[in-house]
């Protein structure tokens, strides 16, 4: 484990140190982080080979972060493009799909040539450009004209550095354009990308047919990863009692969908006295659930939580196939270890630290409680209903609470406020998302691409839990004191929070060994 982790800290590590660095990075660093390494070696080998191995990963790390923030970019780049008065004229590729939001639209474009009398330009690097007023329809693969006033990103918030963000996204141009008519559409794309994105349009739009606008924008936020639809009022909602990251698609999703698809398909496989004879039921479940996982990603949009709780299953799905025992520790850190290396400077998003926070505290909890009668496995031989459920029970109602301690600290640095009511409303009303919701919304974004009519008859099925869902999330937010706003601790305020809980955790988990 050991050889894994410390590398993977350590190149964690290093992508954060490079946000410490301005563009000129010193030369000093790459010669003090290997002098640890060389000097174990003359003690031990192994530990001085582990030693420069993590010394190696920090300078990955920093080296490609550091590329990201302070980027050396050709004389033909966007960001060399003067910043004039006047609109400049760029073609290029929408090489995302459009976000629309409240009648804007955010596009996404890699620019390619900058027409002009005299004759086409080449021009590169992707622009963040803002349509005030969208009214065509534009897609991913878009090929397009349009006359852009391109400027430097801007922090608005101290707290959130808007730069670095559009940095890791090697975005480091804006731009605003106050009517899309002005732009002119040279061809559409194609593709497999672009045949997905499309079937992503139809089931955002048969979705936005069959339900109400608020019952709507939840549906495809928590199928297609779209949250364009979801009002300001409901976000606010959701943020009021600590349910925000049910809007964003999380491995919370894909790891009760997984679960709840191999249920489904073990019960099933149950029921064939020949399967049961021929083949081990619960490797063929956890094979049949594989597909529906890899299919949320993709439609999801393959964000880092998603991605991560994918690998996460997959991983643990393998092990369940070939007869080992599974590692949730070395699943995640694999998982982390990958999103790293794919997205350098994923240590510094949101998204990555709810992420595996959530996880880690839920694991970890998880761990120490089954050492106490709570959640051990009834004793006697023939137990009665409430021994035989009283650990599934408790754990459906303890790991949003989980969750939610192991995230709170990080939630109050970058958002400032803290849900007493997500102590009441995740372990009720996640488990409908996760085990009815999501599943019934991903099937019946399925039915309506091949079988409309089934499809219509599950969404008439699905509209009264997603109705309850939002009742309920509703009435918890109008609660006194459902969410209190607190100062925003900084980062070792927010150290300090974890080592006070991970010391009594310690403590408790060695005094619970000793108990026999």
């Amino acid at each position: 484990m050991a050889l894994l982790v410390l590398p993977l800290l350590s190149l964690l590590v290093g992508q954060a140190a490079a946000v410490l660095t301005d563009s000129g990075l010193p030369s000093w660093w790459s010669a003090a982080t290997f002098v640890p390494g060389l000097v174990l070696c003359f003690a031990s080998r192994a530990w001085g080979l582990l030693g420069l191995a993590c010394a190696l990963a920090f300078q990955w790390g920093l080296l490609a972060h550091h590329r990201l923030l302070h980027p050396q970019l050709p004389p033909h780049h966007v960001r060399h493009l003067p910043q004039r008065k006047g609109p400049t004229l760029i073609e290029g590729r929408i090489y995302r799909e459009p976000e629309e939001r409240g009648g804007r639209s955010r596009w996404y474009l890699s620019a390619e040539r900058e027409p002009a009398p005299e004759g086409d330009r080449k021009a590169t690097g992707n622009v963040l450009v803002t349509v005030r007023n969208a009214y065509r329809h534009w897609h991913y693969g878009d090929r397009v004209r349009v006359p852009l006033r391109l400027r430097a990103p801007k922090n608005r918030d101290t707290r959130f550095d808007y730069t670095a963000f559009l940095a890791r996204r090697q975005i480091y141009r804006v731009a605003y354009l106050h009517n899309d008519w002005e732009a002119q559409l040279v061809s559409r794309g194609r593709g497999v990308r672009g045949w997905i994105e499309t079937a992503r349009r139809r089931i955002g739009r048969f979705v936005d047919r069959r339900f109400e606008p608020d019952a709507a924008g939840l549906l495809k936020a928590l199928v297609l990863g779209d949250r364009g639809g979801l009002s300001r009022e409901t976000r606010s909602r959701f943020a009021a009692v600590g349910m925000s990251h049910v809007l964003s698609i999380s491995g919370l999703h894909v790891g009760m969908l997984s679960y709840a698809v191999y249920l489904l398909f073990r019960g099933l496989a149950s029921r064939s006295t020949r399967l049961l004879l021929a083949l081990p039921v619960h490797k063929l479940a956890a094979f049949g659930s594989l597909a529906p996982v890899i299919l949320y990603t993709v439609v999801a949009g393959a964000r880092i939580p998603t991605v991560r709780a994918a690998i996460m299953i997959g991983l643990y799905h393998l092990a369940l196939l070939s007869g080992r025992h599974a590692n949730v520790f070395g699943s995640l850190a694999l998982a982390a270890a990958i999103a790293g290396l794919c997205w350098p400077g994923a240590v510094m998003e949101v998204s990555f630290q709810l992420s595996f926070l959530a996880v880690l505290s839920i694991v970890g909890a998880i761990r120490l409680f089954r050492q106490t009668p709570l959640l051990r496995p009834p004793d006697s031989l023939r137990p009665g209903w409430w021994q035989r459920r009283r650990p599934a029970i408790l754990l459906a109602i303890l790991v949003p609470v989980f969750a939610t301690l192991g995230t709170g600290p990080v939630v109050a640095h970058h958002f400032g406020y803290l849900s007493l009511a997500g102590f009441i409303a995740n372990p009720l009303l996640v488990p409908l998302v996760g085990f009815f919701i999501v599943p019934a919304g991903l099937f019946m974004g399925f039915l309506c691409l091949f079988f409309p009519a089934g499809s219509a008859w599950l969404a008439g099925a699905l509209a009264p839990s997603v109705w309850l869902f939002l009742r309920a999330v509703d009435l918890l937010s109008g609660l006194p004191m459902a969410a209190l706003s607190l100062p925003r601790p900084d980062w070792a305020t927010v150290g300090l929070i974890y080592l006070l809980i991970l010391i009594p955790a310690a403590c408790a988990r060695r005094f619970l060994r000793r108990t026999p």
